[in-house]
Formats: C-alpha cells, sequence, structure tokens
C-alpha cells in the first residue's frame, strides 16, 4: 500500500488562505515516481539442459601455478689474480698497437721506438727475493755444496732461472758458496768413510766441480784439505808423511767389515776384492790389501 502516483495532469494548484493553512503546512508534499536503485539488469537464465551440454564441451581453464618470487642471495665472485704476461704476449701486444693508425693510448712513434728495446722479465718482488736468499743460506747452512748442486735445489723450488744465476754469482763473489771449499769438504768426508781416490774423482764429477787452479793433480788437493789431521787415532796416523796411505786406508776398511783375517778361498777373495772397488779404491791396492793385515802394518812401523 502506498499512495497514488502524481502526475501532472491531475496535480491541482491549491492556494493558500486561512482555510488550508494548516492542512498544507503539515502535510508531506506527494511523492513522484523514481526507478529503483539497483538498476543492474539480470542475465536471462539459460535452460538447465543447454548448461550440462556446454560444460561437457568446453574444457576448464588450465590452473596457472606461478612459482613464488624468492629472492636468492647471488654469490659474490672473487676478482681473479692478474696473470702474468709472457714475452709473446707483450710482443704480440706492441705489434697490435703498432698497426694501430691515431691510437690514443700509445701514439704510433712511441710503439716505433719501443719495438726496437728488447724485452726483459718483470722485477721480481721483494718476497720472492727473500725467499730465494733465505732457502739459499739454508742449504749452504747445512754443508758445503758445490754451485751446480746449489742451483739444481733452487731450481727444484721454483725460483726464477735467471734470479737463481744472479743470485750464485753475487754469493759467489763474496765467498758465501765456493767450490773449492766443497771440493776439500769432499775429501775429508770421503777419506773418513773409507773411501778411495776413485770414488772422490767421481764425486767431483758428477757436481761438476773442476779442481782449483792452485791444484795440479787429485793428489794435491789430497795433501791440501789436510786429511791427515782428521784421521788421528786411527791407522792413517803418521807423522812423517803428509799424504795419504791408500793401502793402510782400504786394509783397515777390509778388517771393519770381513775382520782381521787374510782370505785364503777364491770365493772370499773375490767377494773382498768386489768390495774394495765399490768403495772406491784403485785395482792394484784392491789385490796388495787381500794380502795384508793390520798386525803386520803395526810391525812395520814398530821396526
Amino acid at each position: 500500500m502506498g499512495e497514488s502516483p502524481v502526475s501532472a495532469d491531475n496535480h491541482q494548484i491549491q492556494v493558500l488562505d486561512e482555510t488550508n493553512f494548516y492542512q498544507l503546512t503539515t502535510t508531506k508534499p506527494p511523492k513522484l515516481n523514481r526507478l529503483p536503485k539497483n538498476n543492474t539488469l539480470k542475465k536471462p537464465s539459460q535452460p538447465k539442459s543447454l548448461v550440462t551440454a556446454s560444460s561437457h564441451d568446453t574444457a576448464p581453464p588450465p590452473i596457472s601455478h606461478t612459482p613464488t618470487d624468492k629472492t636468492q642471495p647471488q654469490k659474490t665472485l672473487k676478482n681473479p689474480k692478474p696473470k702474468s704476461l709472457s714475452k709473446s704476449q707483450i710482443g704480440e701486444l706492441l705489434k697490435h698497437t703498432q698497426g694501430v693508425q691515431d691510437s690514443i693510448v700509445m701514439p704510433k712513434k712511441l710503439a716505433d721506438s719501443l719495438s726496437d728495446v728488447a724485452i726483459e722479465p718483470l722485477i721480481q718482488t721483494d718476497k720472492a727475493t727473500n725467499y730465494l736468499r733465505w732457502l739459499a743460506f739454508y742449504y749452504l747452512s747445512r754443508r758445503e755444496m758445490s754451485q751446480h748442486e746449489l742451483q739444481k735445489k733452487l731450481l727444484a723450488k721454483g725460483c726464477e732461472p735467471q734470479a737463481v744465476e744472479d743470485l750464485l754469482q753475487e754469493f759467489a763473489h763474496k765467498g758465501y758458496q765456493s767450490d773449492e771449499r766443497f771440493a776439500m769438504m769432499l775429501v775429508r768426508e770421503s777419506i773418513r768413510k773409507g773411501r778411495g781416490k776413485n770414488h772422490i774423482l767421481q764425486a767431483l764429477k758428477s757436481a761438476k766441480v773442476n779442481l782449483p787452479e792452485s791444484v795440479d793433480s787429485i793428489d794435491q788437493l789430497i795433501q791440501q784439505a789436510g786429511a791427515d789431521s782428521l784421521t788421528y787415532g786411527t791407522i792413517l796416523t803418521c807423522d812423517e808423511s803428509e799424504t795419504v796411505d791408500w793401502l793402510k786406508l782400504a786394509v783397515e776398511v777390509r778388517t771393519r767389515k770381513y775382520g782381521d783375517t787374510i782370505p785364503t778361498t777364491p770365493k772370499d777373495k773375490a767377494k773382498q776384492l768386489r768390495f774394495l772397488q765399490y768403495r772406491g779404491f784403485e785395482f792394484w791396492v784392491c789385490l796388495e790389501a787381500l794380502k795384508l793385515s793390520l798386525a803386520d802394518f803395526q810391525e812395520a812401523e814398530s821396526l
């Protein structure tokens, strides 16, 4: 139940006077026809049969699974160490720079002047130089070494060949390393361990050590080495002679190994002869040492 719509045709104008003053001022004005607020039109509903048929014909849209964007921390790469260029690579860079016209980095005149300059290796750092010097002093502090032996050991540790060559010349000039001292030490050690003259010559040859200029033969080198002073208390002690008696030394070495008895059987003679030859004694010394004992030398000295 509601009020009837008022149109412009049946609407009558009322004049305000004393009779209708109260009625017109107390009553509400008539309402006009208005459309509803929700003016959206509804779609016509389709039949149930058509809806089911269309749902089977068309496939449902695929469900897209988008992965969540997880920000993973990227690993920071360390700056690689700069590689040193070889001589060939430096030469190629100079040739390439020389061929470039109007180069801002290196002018053509500068490239021409650098092409005539010999390429030299880079100067080593103080750390590498200090390590090289420390290593050389360490080897020389343990024992005397020849220049060839020291060079071989330093190169085996990965040192620069040119730096090793310069260091060897410096050490030889200052006297830190001496082939002459090494030869003297080799003679004394060989005689003290019961080695012969042939062993000393072979050891000097393998160490690539030549005889000093003041020495004419190996006998003179042995005499200057002072081997007699190191053999005090042994059978090599001889106050009258300044040279080494190789026959005495061979007999002493043989008796330490096989006893103070002269071999009689061919098998024992051949066995002891090979032993003395392995020790570096000369062949005639080995043959004479098989015929003598320590008692024979003691009797000769007592006379």
